[in-house]
């Protein structure tokens, strides 16, 4: 594993980005945290005004911020060796390593869609309930989990004398740190500068085209028939809406910090969110009847706001069910048009 190499690799990716941008126009971040790296493409630094006479408003900002203290809190639990053998039991890390090039010994058993470099791995159970003893049998280095199941995964590893470690792939910020922490760890920091340039060319065209519009105030709901809670900024559905310039009604009217919060009926109605959306695990159908049929039993629900505009929708679990940097683009374009009505 090559400590400092983003530091190296920053210069790189810049290079990349204003090359594909020198056309391009922003302001740029004014955050000055030391624990923060920043790749910025603004077009002031091109000196041949032919190539600066695009519309204003035509021209974006391409910029990837990856917290970098979170990166080597990462990096922290592989003891600066790099694994030979990994299993993983997350859908997300499997895009992850197949953006790198990464071979993968076992992925989890899904019904989501998995890269298709992986198709004929060994399965290793689902990501809550994994198979313990396919998974020694397999004699990996590492298996790697989401961060925010890992006090239940740890203590199904730890008395199997099974070594895990943890990425954070709930939220766009944690993927593209994770996309950093792998480069890092398997020397594959080409790779991921090269779709982390790429990615952020399209984010930066997607938010500049919602720059200056009303911004809605949003409620996103996760769950199944059997459950529902209401998912913060910190979410991958939560974190698009943010950087669209949306408001996380669970944030900033009901000033929850917690990333789920129960579903509660008394305070949506008095949140009175723009837009409602659901991300439906399961059989959505259901779940979207089901949330229809109990929220139309409290009499205030047709007062709302998302009632009365029609703004309640069912998100499509493929692209906001599982976070993935390859399929944010598209996720964001999905929801552009749900907030601003494109």
């Amino acid at each position: 594993m090559k400590k400092g190499s983003w530091k190296l690799g920053i210069i790189a990716l810049t290079m990349v980005v204003m090359a594909a941008c020198g056309n391009q126009e922003g302001a740029g971040s004014e955050t000055n945290n030391a624990a923060q790296q920043q790749v910025t493409a603004d077009s002031t630094t091109a000196t041949d005004s032919s190539e600066n006479n695009a519309p204003e408003a035509d021209k974006a900002t391409a910029e990837v911020n990856v917290d970098e203290a979170q990166v080597e809190q990462i990096l922290s639990q592989f003891d600066n060796k790099t694994p030979s053998t990994t299993v993983t039991l997350s859908v997300a890390i499997a895009e992850i390593f197949n953006d790198l090039g990464l071979p993968l010994a076992g992925v989890p058993t899904t019904q989501s869609e998995l890269p298709e470099a992986y198709k004929d791995v060994q399965k290793v159970g689902s990501s809550h309930q994994p198979d313990l003893e396919m998974m020694a049998s397999l004699s990996p280095d590492v298996i790697l989990s989401p961060e925010s199941i890992k006090d239940s995964i740890n203590k199904m590893l730890e008395p199997a004398a099974l070594k895990g470690a943890y990425l954070p792939v709930d939220s766009l910020d944690g993927l593209k740190a994770s996309m950093v922490a792998m480069g890092r760890l398997y020397g594959k920091e080409a790779e991921a500068e090269q779709v982390l340039s790429s990615f952020a060319e399209q984010e930066a065209e997607i938010v500049k085209s919602v720059e200056g519009k009303e911004a809605p105030s949003v409620m996103f709901l996760f769950g199944s028939t059997d459950y529902l809670m209401l998912m913060n900024e910190d979410t991958f559905a939560g974190s698009l809406a943010r950087n669209l310039g949306a408001t996380n009604v669970l944030a900033e009217t009901m000033k929850s910090t917690e990333t789920y919060v129960p579903f509660n009926m008394e305070s949506i109605v008095e949140a009175d969110p723009d837009v409602i959306l659901l991300v439906a695990h399961g059989d959505a159908e259901a779940v979207a009847k089901k949330f229809e049929e109990d929220v139309k039993k409290n009499g205030a629900w047709e007062k709302m706001s998302a009632f009365k505009n029609g703004k309640m929708q069912t998100l499509d679990y493929n692209l906001f069910g599982v976070a993935s940097l390859s399929k944010t683009p598209d996720a964001y374009k999905a929801l552009s048009s749900v907030l601003y009505g494109e």
